[in-house]
């Protein structure tokens, strides 16, 4: 754990210039991506534990604009977006394929006109997955079928961050896990978080969370997979380090700190600050985006 940590704080400074927003195609591999990894696993070993709430959040039709596309079927909730385009993304294999980008073929549904402020994180879309296909073809997409399974299998279990199912697509991990909730959608479960990932240590900002949701079909043959922006009253809109704080707002360490624990620290009063958020009080409300994610049907 020393040696881990001390490579966290040898390598920020470096990393904090290299660190961008994540997109959804991350770039090709290259020397960095090394580093990246490394810095992956530090954040997950300073990252606190997340209770997963043992209450089933269970599946319900919103009102708003459905959506029927192939095998797919949902309901985008009133307010939230005007559409979900729908895209086939072709299989991604091959040595000229990023390990993160690499891919069956799947549906990806990418919501336009998002209800929420220009400078939020910019991913919001959903895509749908074989599962065990994706999984056969990423490492990282076996790991979070895995966990997954696991988590849906134990519902009463309290995971670690580095335990919860992650977005495979990112080439980062995450840095908090609140408001971690299992929630049924129309023929399965799955797992949603309030999150932020990151390949160094940096701020938990409104630029940068989102919400996640990864669940499986109950014949196990589907992989939801849901990056869609959130904002919340008691962060920062943006990764500054010396930026302005809301009221209640938890200020970030000195970039200079030699000791993990103000970051562990830091990030934990985060996550408390986050789970103690009314739900109604983010934008858009967890309600909404839950309702989003449990109105979905996926037909064999």
């Amino acid at each position: 754990m020393h040696r881990v940590r001390s490579l966290l704080f040898g390598l920020v400074l470096i990393i904090s210039v290299l660190a961008c927003e994540l997109v959804s195609a991350p770039a090709a591999p290259s020397d960095n991506q090394n580093v990246a990894t490394v810095v992956a696993s530090t954040i997950q070993a300073l990252t606190p534990a997340a209770p997963l709430a043992t209450a089933t959040l269970e599946a319900q039709a919103p009102q708003g604009i459905p959506v029927n596309y192939k095998n797919v079927t949902f309901t985008i909730p009133t307010g939230l977006a005007t559409d979900a385009a729908p895209v086939i993304v072709p299989q991604a294999s091959g040595d000229a394929i990023s390990p993160w980008d690499a891919s069956p073929e799947h549906i990806e549904f990418r919501l336009n006109n998002y209800n929420i402020p220009a400078d939020a994180f910019s991913t919001r879309e959903i895509r749908l997955y074989p599962a065990r296909q994706y999984a056969d073809v990423h490492s990282a997409a076996n790991i979070t079928l895995q966990r997954l399974q696991s988590l849906l299998g134990n519902p009463s279990a309290s995971p670690s961050t580095d335990s919860l199912p992650h977005v495979p697509f990112f080439n980062a991990d995450a840095m908090i896990s609140a408001q971690v909730q299992r929630v049924h959608f129309q023929n399965g479960d799955g797992v949603r978080m309030v999150t932020q990932y990151g390949q160094a240590v940096m701020p938990i900002a409104n630029s940068s969370t989102f919400y996640q949701f990864i669940g499986l079909t109950s014949d196990g043959k589907y992989l939801i997979v849901a990056v869609l922006p959130i904002h919340a009253p008691v962060l920062a809109n943006a990764e500054d380090p010396s930026g302005p704080l809301p009221a209640g707002g938890v200020p970030f360490p000195s970039m200079d700190s030699t000791d993990a624990q103000v970051f562990e620290t830091y990030f934990q009063a985060v996550t408390e600050k986050l789970n103690a958020t009314d739900s109604a009080a983010f934008q858009p409300s967890l309600a909404t985006l839950d309702a989003l994610m449990q109105s979905f049907s996926v037909q064999p």
